[in-house]
């Protein structure tokens, strides 16, 4: 089967037979294998049968890309809905984030009727933990009548997640499986200072380092903790490794042709310093280098950019073929990397993995500068499904007959079996996230009331809670039969197998060891008369307890030490049985338990009853993130008594999340007193009531340390001028700034019979988002 000129693949023919017959489809297939493909089709079809059809993204930049993609293709067909940007939205493909599609199930399920099939693509993303519950809950509550294509990369439980979605709809649902892919990947590893092996080199050569010398050399000249040489090191692998003395990694990936090259930092200072650290090189042709900076610099004039001092310092780089991405740029740079990486002028991008969802962005090569990332809360080492979704990058189908990925590791500190693990082992398992928000809880209440425990019981949590129930059931089954066949405790003076006497003999006799070595200790310490007097009553003690242990038959008994290893053993298995028990009762119970609590909680603060929503739960349903922070000072009156730039200062407060590292010009402290002691308070007081009731992801308090640069934007200072009040990097200033905006179109929406108040919010919006914050302005720049 063709279809654009392109000739199918068996898994890409399977899953468009399946879009024909009007089934839901789950597609799995390697990152690079042509998914992307199968939704390209389902689009056009659609636009071709005049039936809606929308597309989700899992981050807003991918949204963006596939709109511009479609646009290009279909023009006025192709409408976006994001938390930034609402353009064309009654066109009959609409692309959006899952936040924006769940959201509209919640608040105007009307909107969905005329809706055919929703594209998930990166439907894995549903394990995420911060946002996975929000395809759960797409998946769950969306009308019976959509159907969907769902695009991922492996999946092993693929068959769990496919009853799971089975069991909640009603429609047919087709899987489709692709294990190979189009270009194949050779990997290797890149053993810092030593050159290009694999496992077994790696393994050996540690296991070398620590059979060797305590002391030594790493290939830095510093002295490691293995104690290894590097000819200790290298010795009996002189054939095993491809030695590369004097040439970096980069040098072998453009000396063997295996340029552009994706190069994995993982952090954003990394990414920009290795950037920096490649500017002497040149890897592009005087012809390819006119080329790119006429292009660069064309691209900066559009987006206004050519000014802006990253612009001029990354100039620098692109002009030798370099360049980096992550997300403290501006947007608009990003895009500009973007464009000049999918027209092959980019030869060498350093850069997070955020690229590694890139859309039609591959490479020849990849390489990894670690295999470890910070998480937000610890550096760890990769999941085996975050590098497999990088490296896939490797390798552009029709171009490279095969595709090259390079792992950096460090013989000192990197783990043979955690590198083996990343590389080659098994795909972890996605896992439920589902949590419901308190807005989704409202929203279900008002429909359902107390049968809202019985939807949640249709989420992949509760299936897959089912067979951790049965695998802890099977175990206490097990536990139970081994701790019935011990050999029984009988007393031969009772003749019975009471255990209590036994169990008081063994508690004094620990009691009795503990005494004596607080005897022993005082003993040491030197002699007053309030250590002697403390010595008399511990003795006391001790004599009291040995007086109690020789009235219990099993004082001096020939059977006590038979009696206590029985005894132990039986303790040890009633200890295992009691905490697997209390492991299944709470899987068991942990989803009703989390909405029980919130409801209660709800209930106290006055948003529901037994009715229904009040005036509070009306307004918290419509917002989603922060409802609770915006509906206590919406009904304090905040927002009446405010004027537009104080309450973009609020706005800012609940949804930014300040950073240890970076500085923020501080609001004076009578201007926090008067506008925040009170509202932090109220959430403070909220939060610990989420404490006391157990409840996970309890609300965020505010956060004021972008305030004052909050203020000096809304009141109409420039971009670069923001560098005075926090040096935090631009791209992160614009998210913040878009979050902010986003919040503030939620509560337009909210207040529109309140005239005064309305057009307050909607001049708040007018100057936040404006300039490098307008993201409506970038996408129809591009």
């Amino acid at each position: 089967m063709l279809y654009k000129q392109y000739k199918l693949d068996r898994f890409q023919e399977e899953a468009i037979q399946s879009i024909d017959q009007n089934n839901s489809v789950i597609v799995a297939a390697p990152t690079g294998a042509g998914k992307t493909l199968i939704a390209e089709y389902a689009v056009e079809k659609h636009i071709k049968a005049e039936k809606q059809i929308i597309y989700t993204a899992p981050i807003k930049a991918l949204s963006n890309q596939k709109y511009r993609d479609f646009s290009r293709d279909y023009g006025d067909k192709i409408g976006l809905i994001t938390g930034d940007v609402v353009l064309n939205p009654d066109a009959p493909v609409l692309i959006m984030t899952t936040e924006i599609f769940r959201n509209t199930i919640f608040d105007d399920i009307s909107r969905l009727d005329d809706l055919g099939y929703v594209i998930f693509d990166e439907i894995h993303f549903i394990d995420d933990i911060e946002r996975g519950t929000v395809w759960e809950e797409s998946i769950i509550f969306a009308p019976q009548h959509i159907n969907f294509i769902c695009l991922s990369a492996t999946i092993p439980n693929l068959r769990e997640f496919t009853a799971w979605m089975r069991s909640v709809r009603r429609n047919k649902i087709d899987v489709v499986i692709e294990t190979e892919r189009p270009v194949p990947l050779e990997h290797k590893l890149y053993i810092k200072g030593y050159g290009l092996g694999w496992l077994d080199e790696l393994k050996e050569m540690q296991n070398n380092s620590l059979s060797g010398e305590k002391t030594g050399k790493t290939p830095e000249g510093k002295t490691g903790r293995r104690g290894i040489t590097e000819t200790q090191a290298v010795g009996t692998l002189a054939t095993g490794i491809e030695e590369m003395t004097g040439v970096d990694l980069v040098e072998h990936i453009r000396f063997n042709d295996q340029l552009p090259c994706l190069y994995f930092s993982l952090s954003r200072k990394g990414c920009e310093e290795k950037a920096l650290e490649n500017i002497d090189r040149d890897f592009l042709t005087p012809e390819e280098k006119k080329a790119i900076m006429r292009e660069y610099n064309k691209l900066c004039q559009k987006y206004n950019i050519h000014e802006d001092e990253s612009a001029r310092t990354l100039r620098e780089l692109v002009a030798h073929g370099v360049a980096y991405h992550h997300a403290g740029m501006l947007p608009t740079l990003k895009e500009v990397v973007e464009q000049l990486f999918t027209k092959g002028h980019i030869k060498l991008l350093f850069t997070t993995e955020t690229f590694a969802l890139g859309i039609n962005m591959p490479a020849c090569s990849v390489v990894f500068d670690t295999l470890s990332k910070y998480d937000g809360v610890r550096f760890r080492y990769l999941k085996s499904r975050e590098y497999h979704q990088m490296s896939g990058r490797a390798g552009r189908r029709g171009i490279d007959p095969k595709g090259f990925v390079y792992a950096s590791v460090d013989l000192e500190f990197d783990e043979h079996a955690e590198v083996e693990r990343i590389i080659t082992g098994e795909i972890e398992r996605i896992e439920s996230q589902f949590n419901l928000s308190y807005s989704s809880i409202l929203n279900l209440y008002e429909k359902y009331g107390d049968r809202i425990y019985d939807i949640s019981n249709k989420s992949f949590n509760n299936y897959q809670s089912v067979r951790t129930v049965k695998k802890l059931e099977r175990s206490l089954e097990n536990l139970s039969k081994q701790k019935g066949d011990l050999e029984q405790l009988v007393c031969i003076h009772d003749g019975d197998n009471d255990t209590k006497k036994l169990l008081e003999y063994k508690a004094l006799d620990q009691e009795l060891k503990l005494e004596k070595e607080m005897l022993e200790f005082r003993d040491k310490l030197k002699k007053s008369r309030h250590g002697r007097k403390r010595k008399n009553k511990i003795a006391a003690k001790i004599a009291i307890i040995t007086k109690t242990m020789k009235s219990i038959k099993c004082y001096k008994c020939p059977n006590l030490s038979s009696c206590i290893r029985i005894s132990d053993k039986m303790e040890k298995y009633n200890e295992q049985i009691t905490d697997i028990t209390q492991q299944k009762n709470i899987v068991e119970s942990y989803q009703h338990q989390q909405i029980k609590n919130r409801l209660k909680l709800l209930r106290e603060m006055g948003y529901i009853d037994d009715k229904g929503l009040l005036p509070r739960g009306k307004i918290a349903a419509q917002i989603f993130g922060y409802e609770l922070q915006v509906t206590e000072l919406f009904f304090d009156g905040y927002f009446h008594r405010l004027d537009q730039d104080w309450i973009n200062v609020v706005i800012m407060a609940i949804v930014f999340e300040s950073k240890k590292d970076v500085w923020y010009k501080k609001l004076d402290k009578k201007d926090i007193k008067a506008l925040f002691t009170e509202p932090s308070r109220k959430i403070g007081r909220i939060t610990e009531r989420e404490e006391a009731l157990q409840i996970d992801s309890p609300t965020r308090n505010l956060d004021t340390m972008l305030s004052v640069a909050t203020y000096e934007w809304s009141k109409g200072c420039s971009f670069d001028e923001l560098s005075e009040y926090a040096d935090s990097p631009p791209g992160d200033l614009v998210r913040y700034f878009r979050l902010a905006s986003d919040l503030l179109r939620q509560m337009k929406r909210i207040v529109s019979q309140d005239d005064v108040l309305y057009g307050k919010i909607a001049n708040c919006i007018n100057k936040i988002n404006r300039d490098v914050v307008d993201a409506e302005r970038q996408l129809r720049a591009m």
